[in-house]
Order: structure tokens, then sequence, then C-alpha cells
């Protein structure tokens, strides 16, 4: 079973909500359940003093944090403040985090979680979630290997490769016994002896140090457990630790995987696979099923690891995985250990930068660490980018090889190429579709499913079975137990091709071809079919790097989509690297797919920049990856030009020690991107706008009129650069347009002006910019949408009359006159009821406190205001949407009178909406009204003036909302307008009694989803 994690606790606020740190607090946001508690005061690894008899902590280049002179001290200092208060609310603090995050985490109430979050001490309360793991030799693609690799001609040869460097890796841990992490037991220095850079050894107290090539020591723990003596640890796997303590907590011993093992073991084979891949030992003979695929070895094949194991498995999805609360630790510990670089391949959020796994990370960047994620694997649909923060260097997924092909032929001739390592092929036999090999009550025949075919059916034929659902070596087992000689596994849409070892021979065929496979056997169930173990088709391969359909895309979601997110693509698709014996059944090497495998081809490369330039900021590593990477290719062998697919492109570990020019930033630079998106307000800095971030791309979501930028770039060496820009339709202004570097070390800033020409409005133009010197060409990625108008997502108007108007301020982006559709404004359901206070107790049901409503939400709508109206201001009415699962959707429970709750593009269904009384004066019925608007199409009642709106670029102005013939009520409506991404929901409420409800907005729809990425995202070697 992998540990796949997670869908989510009961009644936990979203995964991707960012919790203000604002005092005026919702109590809606907040259900029981665990939670990370982010306090104020700046981490051990970015505090630059301030308390009274503490010195500064934060380590400056070079210093290890746990080397500074009051570290301990001031780790005390902010545990003492941490139990302090936690204490006033009654908390049981679970884990204290103090290095890279100043904060703790526990399970609490509502009540409590509020509390804290009023708390003029805390930052933060934001949920623990459990998140996901995203998911021969691709060194090749990367140009590591050979005389003329980059290992040999930048590196000091394999052997050398990102020596004196530690490479963390916080994943599902790693197998111990893997050919890649073979070492040496480490002894005691002998006599006198000093520690030499990158050579292990024993300190006094037994533990295994090394002295880094940036003048510090690692020093970590292989710390003991199930199946684990805490002897393992070698010359290669400095430290292996794990954090299991909500695993534990949450979990029964009875619902955890059996073969689950509470250590550092991975029992699953994802952080096996991720840390061979980063760092794993050269000369390795890699065999899967039989078939020797020759020698490979790790990006940096002489950095050494750290595993921090954080991925659990259990009989639930919907409670393994890998909890933030244990990655936070992770990060702490990693920070404290003191590695180089950490590789991060479990989902995260798309829609804040400012989680507490992504602070952990700001602190880890502070102390020198380089952090490379994984971008998430939903693509191709757009926005789906995580990990969006600018201190972590986000990474998509490409091809590397279609060496490894098979081929369905059929007897009339045609061919079909798919993805395959069978050793032996399958003479022409019949074939039929799973779907009409159903066996008699068998479940999804059509995906294979356990149990689902008939042996009168299947015996002697090769089966056609559909992907999905089901792991994918499943469904070959299952065509094996039928007796299936063979199998096509088909993508129904566009998706990897991967090369699993099945039961039987197969060939993975992609769409559109598999489609037509299909229709071709449907049509002709007495043809046949051979499958071959190699291509001939005859037809040319796919061109090579490409975009893997998976890897999700940008624009990213939070920040407007001011930042460009993925930074940067590696191999990602059928990457061939070490696995567990445990989670394959006895396999030491096999092929995963996800950008989960990208992610530690770039922790890797981040190894090798530091082990040359130890000095190195994180930022000046991602900056020299990102403007030295090579394009990425489309379907036609051209240059892909969706920066929101590829970043900056494929990583080009032959060129990134030379890059001419760094956008460099550090910890000031990251708070005052904090500060400027609102999250916390930083003593002494002033925010700056995402777009701003001196980073090496450019960004901006919404052009109106010109938006100018600014960035600053550090010479490399003495030189002169010229700037040029290429964003079709847009005119893009560089000042100045020349630098001129006298000396290594010197700085000069830049601004970019940007102003729409010709491109379509409310769509991203996508281009480059390029400073380019006698010798280097620094290039960036470019993605600017021009919108029609700017407008606000939301306004509220109330109404004495049936009669009204309402202004919504707009900024234009274009001179031509601009067309607005309105549609609403809708009016609201109503009843009316009385209840009595629950006393404390809430029940899903029916009851003299509960009022229960049935709530129809149809496929398509936009928007939906669902408001509990009372009819005594000092009474608390909640209310809760319940789905058909019986569990709670959307919820609206503040200490307020009245409630309400705006959806945004909510999930279709039929609900109950359970009204509860909680309290009024001296436990008195209490009347109230229940409304519900979905909003529908035009109802002729409103309009908008002027319409088209005319106003010249960059000028702002107001649009008119006119109301008529309004009943008492509420209402809703949408205004959309041409040439713009921009939306805004508009709430009339028209004579309205009783007290004003606050607004909850949900603008994801289900307000209790914690997953921040869809199950399946590790396509692991067992197809799951």
């Amino acid at each position: 079973m992998t540990a796949v994690p997670a869908a989510a606790a009961p009644a936990g606020p979203t995964a991707t909500q960012q919790i203000q740190p604002v005092k005026k607090v919702d109590p809606s946001n907040y259900p029981d359940g665990r939670y990370i508690v982010v306090l104020n005061e700046e981490p051990a690894a970015t505090y630059d003093g301030g308390v009274p008899g503490i010195e500064a902590t934060k380590p400056g280049k070079g210093e290890k944090l746990t080397g500074k002179k009051d570290f301990q001290k001031y780790k005390k200092h902010l545990e003492q403040n941490q139990r302090a208060v936690a204490a006033a609310e009654g908390v049981e603090i679970n884990r204290s985090y103090a290095a890279a995050l100043n904060g703790f985490s526990a399970k609490l109430t509502s009540e409590q979680a509020v509390e804290l979050a009023k708390d003029p001490n805390v930052r933060m309360v934001a949920p623990d979630v459990e998140n996901a793991p995203d998911d021969y030799s691709s060194m090749d693609i990367l140009e590591l290997r050979g005389k003329k690799g980059a290992w040999k001609t930048e590196f000091g040869g394999e052997k050398n490769a990102g020596a004196g460097t530690v490479v963390g890796v916080i994943d599902t841990g790693y197998a111990p016994g893997s050919a890649f992490f073979a070492g040496e037991e480490v002894q005691p220095l002998k006599g006198n002896a000093k520690p030499k850079v990158g050579v292990p050894y024993l300190n006094a107290e037994g533990q295994i140090a090394m002295l880094k090539a940036d003048g510090s020591t690692f020093l970590g723990e292989c710390q003991a457990g199930e199946g684990f003596t805490g002897e393992e640890c070698n010359s290669k796997v400095l430290a292996a630790q794990y954090f299991a303590e909500d695993f534990i907590r949450f979990v029964p011993e009875a619902n955890r995987a059996p073969e689950e093992l509470l250590s550092p073991v991975d029992v699953d084979t994802h952080g096996t696979h991720t840390a061979s891949t980063a760092a794993g030992n050269s000369g390795v003979t890699q065999t899967v099923d039989g078939r020797d695929f020759g020698v490979s070895a790790g990006v940096a094949p002489a950095a050494k690891l750290s595993v921090y194991k954080v991925c659990w498995a259990d009989d639930d999805p919907a409670t393994g995985g890998c909890y933030s609360s244990s990655s936070v630790a992770a990060i702490e510990q990693a920070t404290l250990d003191g590695v180089d670089v950490l590789n991060y391949s479990i989902s995260g959020s798309a829609t804040t930068t400012t989680d507490p796994v992504s602070l952990a990370f700001l602190g880890a960047a502070s102390a020198g660490v380089f952090v490379a994620a994984s971008a998430g694997n939903s693509g191709p649909t757009a926005s789906t980018v995580n990990h969006g923060a600018p201190w972590v260097t986000t990474v998509a997924a490409s091809t590397f090889s279609h060496a490894l092909q098979g081929t369905a032929e059929f007897s009339d001739g045609t061919k079909f190429r798919g993805a395959s390592i069978m050793n032996a092929g399958v003479p022409a036999s019949p074939v039929i579709l799973s779907a009409d090999a159903a066996a008699a009550g068998g479940v999804s025949p059509a995906l294979c499913g356990p149990d689902s075919l008939d042996p009168a059916l299947v015996t002697g034929k090769i089966v056609v079975c559909d992907r999905g659902v089901f792991d994918r070596v499943a469904k070959s087992a299952e065509v094996k137990r039928a007796g299936g000689i063979g199998m096509i596994l088909v993508n129904l849409t566009d998706s990897s091709m991967d090369t699993d070892k099945h039961s039987v021979p197969t060939v993975h065929v992609n769409a559109p071809q598999s489609l037509a496979l299909k229709e071709k056997v449907a049509a002709n169930p007495d043809i046949k079919v051979a499958l071959v173990p190699e291509d001939t088709t005859g037809e040319p391969l796919p061109p090579v790097p490409q975009i893997a359909g998976f890897s999700s895309r940008g624009p990213l979601l939070a920040t407007g989509s001011d930042l460009l997110k993925p930074d940067i693509a590696a191999p990602g698709v059928a990457v061939l690297a070490g696995v567990s014996p445990i989670g394959t059944g006895g396999d030491e090497f096999g092929f995963l797919s996800g950008t989960s495998m990208a992610s530690p081809h770039v922790a890797g490369v981040g190894a090798l920049i530091l082990a040359e330039n130890p000095k190195w900021s994180p930022a000046a590593v991602k900056s020299a990856m990102m403007t030295t990477a090579t394009p990425v290719k489309n379907a036609e062998g051209g240059v892909d030009g969706d920066v929101f697919a590829t970043g900056a492109g494929q990583v080009n570990p032959s060129g990134v020690l030379s890059p001419g020019l760094i956008y460099d930033a550090g910890l000031k630079e990251y708070l005052q991107f904090v500060e400027g998106t609102g999250f916390a307000d930083v003593d002494g800095l002033e925010g700056i706008d995402a777009k701003d971030m001196n980073v090496p791309s450019f960004a901006v979501g919404n052009l109106t009129g010109k938006v100018t930028v600014t960035r600053t770039v550090t010479g490399m060496k003495p030189g002169t650069y010229t700037a040029s820009a290429n964003v079709p339709g847009v005119d893009v202004t560089v000042t100045p347009s020349v630098l001129k570097f006298t000396k290594p070390g010197e700085s000069q800033s830049f601004t970019v002006t940007f102003e729409n020409d010709t491109a379509a409005l409310g769509q991203f133009a996508k281009g480059s910019l390029t400073w380019q010197s006698k010798q280097e060409a620094v290039t960036s990625p470019v993605a600017v949408r021009p919108q029609s108008v700017e407008a606000p997502s939301e306004v509220s108007f109330t109404s004495e009359g049936p009669d009204g108007s309402g202004t919504i301020p707009v900024t234009s982006g274009s001179n031509a006159p601009i067309a607005m559709e309105l549609l609403g404004l809708s009016k609201a359901t109503s009843e009316d009821f009385s209840l009595v206070p629950n006393g404390g107790g809430l029940s899903l049901s029916t009851n003299a406190s509960n009022y229960v409503s049935t709530l129809t939400i149809p496929e398509g709508t936009p928007f939906a205001k669902l408001s509990v109206v009372s009819a005594d201001p000092t009474a608390d009415f909640d209310f809760f949407v319940v789905n058909s699962r019986n569990q709670i959707a959307y919820q609206a429970a503040t200490g307020s009178a009245s409630e309400s709750l705006n959806l945004q593009n909510p999930t279709p269904g039929t609900y109950r909406v359970i009204v509860n009384l909680f309290a009024s004066p001296d436990g008195r019925a209490t009347a109230g009204t229940f409304d519900a608007a979905i909003l529908g199409a035009d109802e002729g009642n409103a309009s908008l003036t002027p319409n088209p709106l005319e106003l010249a670029n960059g000028e702002s102005g107001e649009v008119t909302l006119n109301w008529t013939g309004l009943e008492p009520g509420s209402y809703v409506g949408r205004v959309t307008y041409e040439g713009s991404a921009a939306v805004t929901f508009v709430s009339v409420v028209v004579g309205a009694d009783g007290v004003a409800a606050p607004t909850a907005v949900s603008s994801t729809g289900d307000a209790d989803k914690l997953r921040t990425a869809p199950q399946g995202d590790a396509t692991s070697t067992n197809g799951k």
C-alpha cells in the first residue's frame, strides 16, 4: 500500500486557506481539529536580535544555526512563550518548533482555536493537513555523464560531484539495503586528525558528523525504530529520522497498514526513489524484471543524504499520509542538522504562499538551505501548480526518453506504439475489450477491477483495459487471474505512459491513439493482435523533453498570479531509480512518473552547485538554474512557449556555474514579500508587491494601463549586458537597457514597464526577457495578462425600497468600449422557523433546536448565498450544509445572531441545511429566516450603466448597478467584463429585517476539504 495521503480529518478548514492574522476572527473557519499555531516572534533561523540578553541567532553565510552562541537560550525563550500561550487556553502542545518556524502543533477545540487566533502573540492558526507525495537514465538528457558530461567538465568528476554537501529528503523514508545508499561504516578521527570536507566521522558522542564545503558541520541522528536498529547509517546516509507523532495519535494501530514500520524504513517506495535520484551512489547497475538497464547514479553522487520520514500508510486514505505538522518538524530538524538542500516531493497549497510548511521553508532558506519542491500532478488543468513561495524552487515534470517501447500489431496491419518493458512478446492472438468480458457480478470490468473478468471469456486472449481507479499492475494481475495472456492498457485522456512491471506482457497506449484502438477492437471482434517488445511502427519518436501532461500548470492562484510558477522543469516521466523491496514485492529498482521524480533532479543540481560555490544563497542557486535553462519542446519539435507549463525551461547542469547575472534575495526581501501579501506586519520593513519580488521571472496578473516592476541583478564578473524582450502584443520597456559591471559582486537595479498593444485581453501573453553579454545570455520567462477591466471580486448593497443603485469601482485596461454582462438579480427563497436553544449539544437531525431544509445546487451554478437572519439580535444562530455522505460541506457558526455564507462555484448536488439555535436570552424560543439565493440567468430586474464601459486605458471610474421592482428579500448577481478575467459577485438586500449577517466567503467550494492535491499524485512502481 502506498502512503498516498490523504484526504482530510473531519470538519477542518481548507488546506489552502490562508488565515490572516487580523483579530476579527470568524469561528466558522476554526472547527475542532489539529492545528499548527505560529507565533509572532521570529524563529531562530531569522532572529536578528532584540530580546534583551539574547544575541542574534540568524546564521551568516557558512554558519550553522546550532553554532550560534545564544541559539539554545533563544530556543528556550521561544518555547517558554509557546507554553504560556498554550497554557492560557488550556492547550496541550504536541510538538514545539523554534528553528525554522516559531510555533507548535496541537489538537484544538473550535473555541481554543478562535481564542488563539485572537491572541496578539499569535501570527496564524492553520490546519494541520495531510498532503500527498506528488509523483533509465535521466542523467543522460541532463548531459551529466561521459567525457564531455557536466560531472567531468564542471563538477570534478562523478566521484566528486556534490562532495561536501548534504541533501535532506522529506518523504516516505528510505530502503537501507539499496545499492544507491551503500556506504562504509563511519569511524572516529584518528589521533589529532582534523575533519576533512566531505568525509564523515564519529564525534565524541558516537554521532555521525561531517565537515561541509561551506565550513560548517553536519550532525544528525540515526533514529532507531521498528525494523531499524539505528546502526544502518553510514558514510552515504548520515542520518535517518522519522516523525510519526500524529500518525500514532490519530490512526489506531489496527488501522495502520500491516507493512508500515514506525522507523525511517520506506515501506512505500516513493522516498527511496526520490533520494536515490537526488544523490544516490554512482556505478549502480539497475535491473527490472530480469532486464538490465545499465549503470546509473543520482544527480549528485558524491553528496551525502539525510532522511526524514513524514509519510505513513494506513487502510484509510482519509487519515494516512504526510501530515504538515510532521513536515514542519522535519524541516526544523533538517535545518538544525545542517543540510544544504531539501527535497520535498509532497503536495502543497495552490492558493497561499504562507501556510506553515511554506513558512518553515522560509526559515530553512534563511538559514541557507536550498529547497526544491514538486509542482503537483494535476495538469494539464490551469492554475493547479502548488508551492508558490518565491523561496522555494518549484519543479515541473518533463519527458526524457522514448526508448522503452512496445507495439500492438493488429492483423489488419495497423500498429499502435506504447510504453513497455516486457521481455518477450505475445504472438497474434484474439483480443477482447475488458468491458465485454465481465464476470457475473463483476465490479468495473472496463477498468479490469479485481475479480471483474470472466475466465471463460478471457482465457487465451489479450485484454484491453482502461486506465483509472485501480493500480495499473493490479489490472494485469486480474488479466492473468482470468487466463489472459497479455494486456493493452489504454489512457482515455492524454496522460503519462508508464513502464510498470506487469503480470502479463503489456503495452501502455496513450490517447488519442488508444481511443482508435478501442474502436477497432469493438468494430472487429474477430481481429487478432500481437504484442511486440519494441517499436515497429517506423514512426518518428516524439521530441524530448516535453512537459508531461500530468504536470501541474500555472498561473499561480496565490498572489493574484503576480508570481510565475513553476520555476523550472526536470525529468519526471518513467524515471528509473531505487525502490523499496517492501513496497514492491522484492524489487530494488523501478520506474516512477510524477513531478515527485522531477524535483529531486533539481535538488541534486542544487547540491552540485553548492559543492562548488558553498557561499551562494538559495536564491542565487535558483537564479543560476533558471537563467541557464534550455528550451522545452512542444509536440511538433519547436520551442514550447507556455511558461506556465515549462517555467524557465529544462534544468541544464552544464551552464549553472556560469550564469553571468544573479537575481539574489534573502530574508529581508522574503519578509517584505510576506508583508506585501498582507499576512504579517514586519517591523521596520515595507511590504512589496509579489510582482516586484526579486526572482528571475516576471508575472503581472492584471495589466491595465502601464505596470512597472523592479529587479536587481548581481554581476558574477565584469561585463556589459544589453536587454531585449519578446512578449508578443505587449510593449516592454527596460530601463536602463544596458548594465555595465566593473567587478564581481556589483549589483544594479532596473525597471521593466509593460503596456498592452495588441495582445488579447483576458489572456496571458507569454515570452521572455534576456540580458545579453558577449558570453552569456541571462534569460527569464515572462507572463502578463492584459485585462480590459480590474474590478472587485464582491460588492454588497442594501436598499430600503424596491428601486435603488450602487457603484462598482473599476480601472480600465483598454481604450475600446468594454461590454459587461449581468446575471441575476436572483431572489433568495425564504423559510421561517422558530427554535429553542440546543443546550450546548449539536445533532445533525430535526429537533426543537434544529430547522432542516433541502437545498439543491444545479450543475454550473457560479454563486450561491445562504443566510440565516435572526429576529433577535442577542440570539446566536448557526447553520451547517450537509452533503449526501452526511458530511458537513459548508458551515457558518460565528458568535453572531445571524449568519451568512457566500459560495463561489459551489459543488453541485442536493444538500440538507441544518439551522441551529445555539443560544438565546433566557433560553427562550427565537424566530428566524433561512434565505437561499442561487444565481441563475438574467432576471431583467437590474442593469449596468454605462454599458459598454468607456474609459481610457489605465483610467479609473465607476459602474452603476441599478435595480428596480425588487420585493423585500435577498438577491445575488454576477457581473462579467468582456476581455477580462475579473468577476464581481453582487449581493443586494431589500427591506431586510433583523440583524445584518456577517459573511464567510468560500472561493473553492468544499469548505471542509483539506486535501491539497488529488489522490493518485504518485505514480508508483506498483501502478498506484
